[in-house]
């Protein structure tokens, strides 16, 4: 390799005592918006360098304020824009799905940053038992609450807990999903997927649900 290109290699020196990118396992990420943009740009920084992310929409102006996006990025489809964020800033080249969810097979670490319960619960009806998933994240904002669950799919405490918190949209008390409001609420959640990711892969610890009004700075 020659020095211009080790040039371009990140150096991970200073969370060497954190987490070390060798112990990263494939994600997928069904969801680029607010939330699953930071997600993607933060994975890609920590070393991560099997990244698939999901998602048909493109992004509009309102979707900039919130999500890793800039005023450059107005009409490209987010993945496409998040393909070329994450290159620029940590050299990883994600896997760009320009669509939806449908229900494909998935396996490894999964982070849901979908905006209806409906999106979620097809997400959920592939992981719940699935022996291929070591995890499943899924990140919930709704203005300045921001809450994250880290479900291991096969134990069935934290899947009985986890479903408590499944409801139809039009039920919810909260409306814990399509209420993104403020950029520190988005990377916040980011922020604690992510390491929930690195405690466990590394670690083998996560936080089942962490919950946080962010505006009080208090755990809730």
């Amino acid at each position: 390799m020659s020095g211009s290109d080790e040039t371009k290699q990140l150096n991970f020196s200073q969370q060497r005592k954190i987490f070390e990118p060798k112990y990263a396992k494939p994600i997928t990420v069904l969801g680029a918006g607010s939330v699953g943009s930071w997600v993607v740009v933060m994975l890609s920084k920590l070393g991560i360098k099997k990244i698939t992310v999901y998602d048909g929409d493109a992004i509009e102006s309102h979707n900039i304020p919130p999500s890793a996006y800039g005023i450059s990025d107005l009409g490209m489809f987010k993945v496409f824009a998040l393909r070329e964020l994450a290159l620029r800033q940590s050299g990883t080249e994600i896997n760009a799905i320009p669509r939806m969810y449908v229900g494909e097979q998935l396996r490894d670490s999964v982070i849901a940053c979908v905006d209806s319960m409906e999106a979620r619960q097809k997400i959920w009806n592939e992981v719940k038992g699935n022996p291929l998933v070591d995890v499943f994240i899924d990140t919930r904002v709704a203005a300045e609450l921001v809450s994250v669950f880290a479900v291991n799919p096969c134990n069935p405490e934290d899947v009985a807990y986890y479903e408590h918190f499944m409801y139809p949209t039009e039920q919810a008390v909260h409306l814990m999903c399509g209420m993104h409001g403020i950029v520190y609420g988005s990377t916040r959640a980011a922020g604690i997927a992510c390491a929930n990711l690195t405690n466990l892969w590394q670690y083998g610890k996560k936080n089942l649900h962490f919950k946080e009004l962010v505006r009080t700075l208090e755990v809730c």
